[in-house]
């Protein structure tokens, strides 16, 4: 297989293998260099030699789960595997070793290392995985955020530890590459990990995957705004996208061709006097839609002015083909995107 396709143990010769009604358990982790595994061997190795109710994950396992999925029809396997391809299109991310974390923090079964994430890559990359796996019916996504660690040793059966401080691990960054589809097979040994399939990140940056064609969109437009050409945003417009825009201000209305489209985001520059700026809190794949939580800010007349809007956006073939912008407060936005500016009291 090419890279940015998912390669690895799932054929059509192990589809053969599988017997009817098999299940298997399912996770999906984001691979560690082996220096990174050496590392967290090391400070695992001098750090809980006096915890002995502690068992060490053994290294060749060590990595950051991404969606766990359970147990799932042994039949999906290859359809799981697929959709994870969605990633291919995400970047490398760089976490940093971070602080050893107790979990569950009031009775603890794991010992764990932060990934530290501070420019929320791997954060991106988690939601878009979510959001793949979810559209399948594969994946529910928990309820608590999500923390990226690696499980480092687990509490022997039966004990029970008192969490106590540690010296965190060296704080360095890990470059990963790379995500694996596994299935966990569970003995009286321990669990085995058999990967079923492979995703180089970073292979596909013009992966068609509609939550990562919204994120490379918004990066586009954001250089747009910010003053750059249009040409990166052309490339991401189907031909006869649609532009939905709600209201009586001055860039409502149905903006249909991808020249209107240009037309209507040079009108917002333009009103704002290049001082427009898009901060995205979210996205996610719901019902074969991007569905985007965003918020916009921008100067008039010397004084800021911000909103909130859904973004719905319809991707076809790795294009955007239609947009429908819902603001939170109407006529808020309507005087914000008036030709003229708003009254102060309306700011």
């Amino acid at each position: 297989m090419s890279a940015g396709d998912v390669s690895g143990d799932v054929s059509g010769a192990d589809d053969a293998s599988r017997s009817p009604g098999e299940r298997a358990r399912l996770f999906v982790a984001l691979e560690l260099p082996a220096s990174a595994r050496d590392i967290l061997a090391r400070w695992r190795g001098t750090s809980l030699r006096d915890i002995p109710a502690l068992r060490p994950v053994p290294v060749e396992h060590l990595h950051a789960t991404l969606c766990f999925l359970g147990s799932r029809p042994a039949a999906q396997i290859d359809e799981i595997a697929a959709a994870c391809g969605a990633v291919a299109g995400e970047p490398v991310v760089e976490p940093q070793l971070g602080e050893p974390v107790w979990l569950p923090s009031r009775r603890p079964r794991v010992l764990a290392a932060v990934l530290s994430d501070p420019d929320g890559a791997l954060a991106r990359l988690q939601a878009s995985l979510s959001s793949a796996l979810a559209a399948g019916g594969w994946y529910a996504p928990g309820s608590r955020p999500f923390l990226p660690h690696v499980t480092v040793a687990r509490v022997a059966k039966d004990a029970r530890i008192r969490p106590s401080v540690l010296e965190p691990p060296p704080a360095v960054e890990v470059r990963c590459t790379r995500v694996t589809l596994y299935r966990s097979r569970l003995g009286s040994s321990g669990a085995r990990y058999e990967p079923l399939g492979v995703v180089e990140l970073g292979s596909a940056p013009g992966a068609a995957d509609p939550v990562s064609v919204v994120r490379r969109f918004h990066a586009e437009q954001g250089r747009l705004y910010a003053g750059g050409d249009a040409a990166g945003v052309r490339e991401l417009l189907a031909d006869d996208v649609v532009w939905h825009v709600p209201g009586a201000s001055a860039i409502a209305g149905e903006h249909r061709g991808a020249e209107a489209v240009l037309a209507y985001m040079d009108a917002r520059r333009r009103l704002m006097d290049g001082t427009f700026r898009v901060s995205v809190h979210g996205a996610s794949l719901i019902a074969g839609r991007v569905v985007q939580l965003a918020g916009g800010r921008a100067m008039r007349d010397g004084r800021e002015v911000a909103w909130e809007t859904v973004g719905i956006f319809r991707v076809v073939g790795g294009r955007i083909a239609e947009c429908w912008l819902i603001p939170f407060d109407q006529a808020e936005f309507d005087a914000i995107w008036s030709a003229r500016a708003p009254s102060r009291d309306r700011a």
